[in-house]
């Protein structure tokens, strides 16, 4: 289904005009699912670089 969808759309004649809106709506779409993705990621607890920090050398500033 998508497949046709995808060819119908690559077989359409369109101006810049069009082409903008159509990519534009597709990298918004890209962006838009990706930040989805990561949120989702980050509620399930601490990513890997978040519990590095504190620990070792140079976790803290100054020494504190």
């Amino acid at each position: 289904m998508i497949n046709k969808n995808v060819v119908r759309l690559m077989s359409k004649e369109m101006d810049r005009k069009d082409f903008l809106k159509y990519s534009g709506g597709v990298f918004l779409a890209v962006v838009g699912v990706s930040g989805l993705l990561n949120t989702l990621l980050k509620l399930g607890g601490e990513t890997p670089s978040d519990s590095s920090v504190g620990s070792g050398y140079g976790g803290s500033a100054y020494g504190k």
